[in-house]
């Protein structure tokens, strides 16, 4: 008797042991959510819109993942324009109840029936956001009517598309393009103006050239250099040296002598048959002097300094040519030189250092 009541005991302590998990376990895993689908309306003439609505009762802790609609389609006759609303209707302890309302519509007579409308849910948003989920369906079989006119083509006449009305052109309409057509249209002759204006100054430079004389030329060149006071401060094989090369090139360009790759010998020797004897010796002193100044380091006296620059000033004045007037240069070997606005400089560069000996 003794050893019954123990294992009745034993099996009361099971069976309460047993209600006690079972009303933990079901406290902690709730049930899944309920879902309801309806259209409204239900009735729809060709082209309208109407609404599905899709309502969830649901756990707190629940997360539930909305349709995905492939092509925008609930079905192939029913078009999905996108989520109206989501609405929170109450809660009741850990019950949370959602409605989430579509846009619909439907371009396809006849009846379109949509049963068991899925819902993908997960109990937790870690098992969410790892991949565990399931599907819940809606118990509903929806109902969707679509109808369209009646046309009576026996009675109704049908009749062409009516033109556009003619409305007044108001500026506010044209208002932007008429600011933006101004803005181009000045931005352009800016443009233009700047590019002729660059045009014309590259034809200035470029353009057609002035004939320059030889001897002009050369006075200026002597000019410069005689105010440049070089052997004043010393400099003699400087001024010897451009001196010089001065009266070469003028010789080059009045008779067309290539004086700037002779000696001084053979300078004189080409122009003989230009130049009387007392040019020549005024050339034979001038070049003396300047290959004595150059070669052999001698400091002529001032006055010996002078002398040489009215030597080779006298020597180019005595022997310019000019042309006839309304003729061109006559001047063989003479060059152009653009004197445009040209300041009253030297129009030839003249070398400041000492040719070559070689070329002496």
């Amino acid at each position: 008797m003794r050893r019954f009541r123990i294992f009745y005991q034993l099996l009361v302590a099971g069976a309460l042991s047993f209600g006690l998990s079972a009303a933990a376990y079901g406290q902690g895993a709730p049930r899944p959510p309920e879902v309801h689908t309806r259209f409204t309306p239900d009735t729809i003439m060709i082209g309208d819109q109407f609404y599905l609505h899709l309502d969830i009762d649901k756990d707190v802790a629940q997360e539930i993942q909305l349709p995905q609609f492939e092509k925008n389609r609930l079905t192939p006759q029913i078009e999905v324009l996108g989520i109206d609303r989501v609405d929170t209707l109450g809660q009741n302890g850990r019950r949370l109840q959602v409605r989430v309302t579509y846009r619909l519509t439907s371009f396809d007579e006849g009846t379109h029936t949509l049963g068991g409308f899925p819902v993908v849910w997960s109990s937790s948003p870690g098992q969410a956001r790892d991949g565990k989920a399931d599907t819940v369906l809606a118990p509903e079989q929806m109902r969707l009517t679509v109808g369209t006119f009646e046309i009576d083509t026996a009675k109704q006449q049908i009749f062409d598309i009516k033109r556009p009305l003619n409305t007044p052109l108001v500026f506010a309409e044209i208002r932007d393009y008429v600011y933006w057509g101004v803005g181009i249209a000045l931005a352009l002759a800016v443009i233009i103006y700047l590019l002729i204006k660059y045009i014309r100054r590259r034809q200035g430079r470029t353009g057609p050239k002035r004939f320059v004389p030889p001897h002009i030329v050369a006075i200026r060149a002597l000019e410069k250099l005689h105010s440049r006071k070089l052997w004043q401060n010393g400099k003699h094989k400087e001024y010897y040296s451009q001196l010089a090369d001065i009266v070469r090139i003028y010789i080059e360009r009045r008779y067309g002598i290539g004086a700037m790759e002779m000696t001084s010998d053979q300078i004189l020797d080409a122009v003989r048959n230009v130049n009387d004897e007392r040019l020549r010796e005024k050339l034979r002193e001038l070049f003396g002097l300047a290959d004595l100044v150059k070669f052999a380091k001698m400091a002529p006296s001032p006055d010996d300094n002078e002398q040489a620059y009215f030597d080779a000033y006298f020597y180019v004045e005595e022997t310019k040519e000019l042309p006839e007037p309304g003729q061109g240069p006559a001047a063989p070997g003479a060059t152009v030189t653009d004197t445009a606005g040209m300041p009253d400089d030297d129009p030839e560069p003249v070398p400041e250092t000492e040719p070559e000996e070689e070329n002496r």
